[in-house]
Parts: structure tokens; sequence; C-alpha cells
């Protein structure tokens, strides 16, 4: 027969609901464990309203690319004044920080994406967040001492005023399998 049997007065019964406690919260049963605030639910709609087919996302990269191409053609300056790539892609951190954001509004809506262009004609994908009422919000988001690295601008990260994400990886080079066929 065992040697374990029920508790035996408060104290035993409260330690054992403390080491409960305990070990739900170390496996994370807690979904606010570490002060972290609960993700908020996700409108199946909204994603619905904004899905397409990969059938499709393949034609329209494609159309993209036969463009820059046949543009290239007609003027072999093309790719040097506008450098497009293919895409760029950014970690799930950044996208997650953005959708933090608040304003008066509340918290961020979803990410816009702008387009810009750097000094050597390379165009980049600049993302925002934005509130329920389509304005964006403009908050300074970090402040961290980071060397420098080569390509990396790190005066953005020690400044008052707001930021916003870019330093996407360029595909070419960065692309990934081509089994998707869309780069």
């Amino acid at each position: 027969m065992s040697n374990i049997s029920r508790p035996k007065g408060p104290s035993q019964l409260f330690l054992l609901v403390a080491i409960g406690i305990s070990v739900c919260y170390l496996i994370s049963c807690n979904p606010n464990a570490g002060g972290g605030q609960p993700e908020p639910p996700i409108n199946a709609d909204t994603v619905k309203n904004h899905l397409i087919p990969i059938g499709e996302a393949v034609q329209l990269t494609a159309n993209f690319r036969a463009t820059i191409a046949d543009m290239e053609k007609k003027d072999p300056h093309f790719s040097d004044s506008l450098n497009f790539g293919h895409a760029e892609s950014f970690p799930a951190d950044l996208f997650r920080e953005l959708l933090r954001q608040k304003d008066s509004v509340g918290r961020a809506f979803g990410i816009r994406i702008y387009y810009g262009r750097d000094a050597s004609g390379k165009i980049h994908q600049i993302l925002v967040p934005y509130d329920s009422l389509g304005n964006d919000i403009i908050n300074h988001i970090a402040d961290i001492n980071i060397v420098p690295k080569p390509g990396i601008r790190t005066e953005a990260l020690k400044v008052s005023d707001g930021q916003a994400g870019q330093n996407g990886s360029r595909c070419p080079p960065d692309c990934g399998n081509d089994s998707s066929g869309l780069n």
C-alpha cells in the first residue's frame, strides 16, 4: 500500500494547493504568466477577406516579375533606378511588437506597408501599425544599445520620436526554397 495519504490539517492542504498552482504556473497554464497580456482573439471573417488561393498568389508574383523584366528590356537602367527585388521577410517578433502598439483609440488594428526607396535605389517595405480609424500609430518602440552591423542603421533605435519597421531580408538573395512558386 502507498505511504501517500490525504492531507492532515490546513497547513498540509495549503502546501499541496501551493505546489499545484506553482506547477501550473511553470508549465504556462496561466495565459498571463510573466505579466504579458493575452493574445486578442482572431476574427476569422477579417482573415477570410484577405486570403487568396496560392495559385493566384503565384500568378500575381509572376506577373510582377515579368513586368520588371519587361521594364528592364525597355530601359536597361530601370533596375538601377528602381530595385524592387521579389520580396522582403520580417521576423514574427516585429509584427507582434507593432501590433502591441497603442494610441488614444486603442491597440493597433493592423499593419500598413508603405514602400520606400533608399539612396542606392532599392525599394523597401516600411511597416507601421494603424488604429481602428485607419490612423498610423507612431510611437517610440525600442531603445536598444546594439553593436552596429554592416548594412543596419542603429541610429533609429536611439531617437526619441517615432519608429517604423524596416530592414527586412530581401529576396533575392534570401528567398528560401522555391517550392511555393512565389519567388
